[in-house]
């Protein structure tokens, strides 16, 4: 039996009962001013579709952040279209007898550089890679620097000729064995390298040397920039972590590599600047700014950083155990791994047993992640003895149990 306990006095006076039972009182007034009930269906409807509308977006919310938490694909990744999904952060290549000269491999001989001596080194390399399945696409260092004439007060002068046309040289051989190469433009981490950038032009006090950075990148850029070679153009190898703070690197004069510590801002208006000359003088080509501090390991990343200089991201992963983070939600530009290996922490990217697991790794996830190709840092292979390394290995056996990738 349902109503109100026995003995059970109610306080809740109902508002309309006067005016229904034809009674004045005290509740006349809301008899004369209540809505008809037109009005309220309208408003009732209303009121339940703003409900729905609302708990339907707290779902999708709900759903959302589940799918960014967990990583869970939930669209299609931008891609950048590449001849292979795996290949080398293979750097610069070193003489015949071995020798590493960094960013000094381009000038010719008679101008103080090495040319002579690094190119039948990189022809037997790219043999070697081709041979051995090592994939089609390599991160190779211009050092823009070597191949400048310079002034110490006022910087840039003009090129040494005999230094773009090695360049040229060295991009037929690519060409040759149906590889394409992502070019670092400037790089900052030997200062000792006739190819290091000068970090001074941004230190405010040096606005001439800064400019004549521009003007040789618009040169450079607009003879170079459209090659076909060239899948992209890293701009500068990891300006927040070699100029600015995030990498937590010492002051000069200090052992390399050391990072003049400048603020975000600064290294951003430098970023913007040499992206704007960059799109200028070659607007068809793919720029960006390699990370290595932002953007794997922040869950939250401040894309503001690259958004207005990048047309892709090139994200570096140094993890002795890499998990990606879930970038199809939080980029919105195609990305690559640029550099794929084990921790910096005690270097352990030069264990083999360890990078070759975290390369590994980066290569069997690469396509649930959207990722459009790994290139693998560490040594890959030894000529001298003609066998691959456990990191080169890695690359290879991605790549012959992934034929369509290769």
């Amino acid at each position: 039996m349902g109503g109100m306990p026995r003995g059970f006095r109610t306080s809740v006076i109902d508002p309309w009962a006067p005016a229904r039972r034809g009674q004045a009182g005290t509740n006349d007034l809301y008899a004369q001013h209540r809505p008809p009930p037109s009005v309220l269906i309208v408003r009732s409807w209303r009121a339940r579709i703003a409900a729905a509308v609302s708990l339907i977006a707290l779902i999708a919310l709900a759903v959302g952040v589940w799918a960014w938490r967990t990583g869970i694909p939930s669209r299609s990744a931008p891609m950048i279209a590449a001849p292979s999904m795996a290949g080398l952060n293979y750097g610069v290549p070193r003489t015949v007898s071995g020798e590493w000269v960094g960013t000094q491999w381009l000038r010719s001989e008679s101008s103080g550089g090495y040319w002579e001596s690094t190119r039948p080194a990189l022809q037997a390399d790219l043999d070697f890679i081709q041979q051995h399945r090592l994939g089609k696409v390599m991160r190779v260092f211009v050092g823009l620097d070597e191949a400048m004439s310079w002034d110490p007060a006022t910087g840039f002068k003009g090129f040494e000729q005999s230094a773009l046309q090695n360049f040229s040289a060295a991009l037929d051989m690519f060409d040759a064995h149906g590889m394409r190469v992502l070019a670092v433009l400037y790089d900052q981490q030997e200062t000792g390298s006739s190819g290091n950038f000068h970090f001074e032009a941004l230190d405010g006090a040096h606005p001439a040397m800064r400019q004549g950075y521009l003007r040789a990148a618009e040169q450079f850029l607009g003879r170079f920039g459209a090659r076909h070679t060239v899948i992209g153009w890293d701009l500068f190898n990891e300006p927040y972590n070699s100029l600015a703070q995030d990498g937590h690197l010492p002051s000069p004069p200090h052992d390399n590599p050391v990072s003049p510590n400048f603020s975000d801002q600064t290294v951003h208006d430098w970023m913007r600047d040499l992206y704007r000359t960059a799109k200028a003088a070659s607007p068809t080509a793919l720029f960006t700014f390699s990370d290595t501090t932002e953007l794997y390991w922040n869950p939250l990343p401040d894309l503001a950083k690259y958004s207005d200089a990048v047309d892709f991201y090139d994200i570096h992963v140094y993890d002795d155990h890499p998990s990606y983070p879930n970038w199809r939600w939080i980029l919105n530009k195609p990305y690559v791994v640029g550099e794929a290996g084990a921790s910096t922490t005690d270097s352990h990217y030069e264990n083999q047993a360890l990078n070759s697991s975290a390369v590994a790794y980066l290569l069997d996830h690469e396509a649930a992640a959207g990722v459009s190709f790994v290139l693998a840092q560490g040594p890959a292979f030894s000529e001298a003895t003609g066998f691959l390394t456990p990191t080169g290995a890695a690359v290879a056996t991605f790549l012959t149990k992934n034929p369509t990738k290769s």
